[in-house]
């Protein structure tokens, strides 16, 4: 579980990657493990498998 202390917990579920997708977002990195606003999906990247690219961010 993770969020914003004194916020309700946020729930999720770990998945394996299946698909790329190109996303725009307002900053070029994360800032304290999280964006200030949700990216946007702008593709999906058909040319691409999640294992041509790297783990890092």
């Amino acid at each position: 579980m993770g969020g914003l202390s004194g916020a309700e917990p946020v729930r999720f579920r770990p998945v394996e990657p299946e698909v790329v997708v190109e996303i725009e977002a307002d900053q070029p990195r994360l800032e304290f493990g999280r964006y200030r606003h949700r990216p946007r999906v702008r593709r999906v990247r058909g040319d691409l498998t999640p294992e041509m690219l790297d783990d890092g961010y």
